[in-house]
């Protein structure tokens, strides 16, 4: 039929192209204070990275730079960082990692969240999802009124701390929609209320 294939193509010409997103500065653990610090003090004994229960924890190549090549980086192929998990700043044995209590855990600003519109399904597809918002801890992402009835996520950079389980979760390929950009010095998040605080759990289906 006619009509359906034209429908079809004034869609696809409407639509923006998707956005490949390249990190301008890597993640570095919670409790690495920046990554001048870490790469100071670290000795690419990588104890942090195998015993972190998320593994997200992974050996660097060149993100660092060639004088950090070894030392760990957060990567968000495999997991995301536990909200509450401190594990890889009690087990650092050179200072690299400096030990954080779960509550400064929660206020240490590693990267902040970023929403490419253009990649995302609710947008280009006209589907509902709302994963990165369901498994944000601090509800940095939040989902609001969009189009025919759909919500669609918005973000709040400020109180955001970078544990990455929005990226992890994003359905979309090859371009994620939502990705956290590293902060070279490690920030204080704004306070959350803690009224809005979830438990990040994942089901089979990672949403």
């Amino acid at each position: 039929m006619v009509i359906p294939q034209v429908k079809a193509r004034e869609h696809l010409e409407n639509l923006q192209p998707a956005q490949a997103y390249k990190r301008e500065y890597p993640l570095s653990p919670p409790g690495a204070v920046s990554a001048e610090h870490l790469l100071k003090h670290c000795t690419a004994c990588h104890l942090c990275v195998t015993k972190c229960p998320s593994h997200v924890l992974k050996p660097a190549f060149k993100e660092y730079g060639w004088g950090g090549m070894m030392q760990p980086m957060m990567y968000f192929e495999d997991g995301f960082c536990n909200f509450d998990c401190t594990v890889c700043s009690e087990v650092c044995p050179n200072g690299a990692i400096l030990p954080l209590t779960v509550e400064q855990k929660h206020a240490t600003q590693v990267g902040r969240v970023i929403f490419l519109i253009q990649n995302c399904i609710v947008n280009t597809d006209k589907t509902s999802c709302g994963a990165c918002s369901e498994h944000c801890p601090t509800q940095a992402v939040t989902m609001v009124p969009f189009e025919d009835g759909l919500t669609i996520p918005h973000v709040n950079p400020d109180i955001c701390v970078g544990c990455g389980g929005c990226e992890y979760v994003c359905p979309v390929r090859p371009f994620r929609a939502i990705h956290v950009e590293g902060n070279p010095v490690h920030l204080e998040a704004k306070p959350f209320k803690e009224s809005e605080q979830k438990e990040v759990e994942l089901d089979d289906f990672g949403f």
